[in-house]
């Protein structure tokens, strides 16, 4: 979660009538776009399949996905206002570029887990392939909005929230292990030479956990998967050399598996701190809200089960899939560990879920 808490007084002027009418244009050029290059795709002038005009309007639009969340984002960082005392945990903005991205990772995390463990496993799906790419290409889309949108506004802005301020890394790692399980955290002390004997610093908007665990593995695995992804489209552009595109696929499964792991671990963190989720919805601190408790909880036992699923189909056939054994063992070691630390990470989740279900 980003913090953006709702404020007083601007740090700079920029917004307005003239920002929204960037935003517009923004918009405009990119739909303008869109219909262009669907009709050039569709017009039925190149003997192109499903699959591969799909890969084409993908690849022919990321320019203008990444222009308008530059827009986006440069309207709202120039608009930022210095955090004060005020009622909303997350401005409106901040919350609706979280549910953006959210979204755009619940539709390309599962399609892209079937593209994977299709190849696999040597299985078909039930639906023809080109609509699992069409899919995971609308949530590519959200997320590459999302990750331009947030770059421009977090550089704009100067909010750094989330970021361990430079030289205070020892003072975050004392304050980690307070909120850390006893037995994880008597293994950090040793590992970093954690000296308890001092005291942590105020973490500021965000715990400890949120600042150097999870914000430093969401940014590196999406970042990692965003460059990937986009040296994999750039292939029906321009052309690409096989080692790098290799590398690209191969980098880019397993950036998805972080951000598989990383969610479950989001979502089991997040529940079992209410009230910011209750803020991420609402923008506002508060607890109660039983509907929603009873929906994220639903939302959170049935992806954990079906990450748990995930998890059982890499462990079984990491040694007996006859992709991962032409690929050798270090294909067939990361499906194993990443199936491993899938599971685990599922079943925290859906012990997290349950607890929630019962507190409805």
């Amino acid at each position: 979660m980003t913090a953006d808490v709702a404020p007083a007084a601007p740090v700079a002027q920029g917004g307005g009538a003239i920002g929204w009418l960037l935003v517009a244009l923004g918009l405009g050029s990119a739909l303008a776009a869109a219909m262009a290059i669907v009709a050039q795709s569709t017009s039925g002038a190149q003997p192109w399949s499903d699959e591969l005009s799909d890969n084409f309007i993908f690849a022919k639009s990321l320019a203008f996905t990444l222009g308008l969340g530059v827009t986006v984002g440069a309207l709202r960082g120039r608009s930022h206002r210095t955090p004060t005392t005020a009622p909303r945990r997350f401005s409106v903005g901040t919350a609706i570029g979280h549910w953006t991205i959210v979204l755009g990772v619940l539709l390309a995390l599962p399609t892209g887990a079937w593209q994977y463990l299709g190849g696999i496993l040597d299985v078909s799906a039930p639906l023809p392939l080109y609509w699992f790419y069409r899919v995971h290409y609308i949530g590519a889309t959200l997320i590459l909005f999302s990750v331009a949108s947030f770059a421009t506004y977090w550089w704009l802005s100067g909010d750094r929230s989330l970021v361990v301020p430079k030289g205070e890394w020892r003072g975050h790692l004392r304050g980690l292990v307070d909120e850390l399980p006893r037995a994880i955290g008597s293994r950090l002390i040793g590992l970093f030479k954690v000296d308890m004997k001092t005291r942590p610093p105020d973490p500021g908007d965000f715990d400890f956990y949120e600042k150097v665990v999870s914000f430093p593995v969401w940014t590196s695995a999406v970042g990692l998967i965003t460059v990937t992804g986009l040296i994999k489209a750039s292939r029906y552009v321009v052309p690409v050399p096989g080692g790098v595109l290799y590398w690209a696929s191969t980098l880019h499964v397993a950036a998805m598996v972080i951000i598989g792991i990383a969610l479950l671990d989001h979502l089991r963190y997040n529940f079992g701190h209410w009230p910011d989720v209750v803020a991420m919805v609402t923008t506002r601190m508060g607890g109660g809200h039983p509907g929603l408790r009873v929906f994220f909880g639903a939302f959170g036992l049935i992806w954990a089960l079906a990450s748990l699923l995930v998890a059982f189909l890499f462990i079984t056939n990491s040694f007996v899939a006859k992709t991962a054994a032409k690929e050798g063992l270090p294909a067939q070691l990361a499906l194993l560990v990443g199936g491993a630390l899938i599971g685990t990470f599922a079943a925290l989740l859906a012990r997290q879920s349950l607890g929630m279900l019962r507190q409805r």
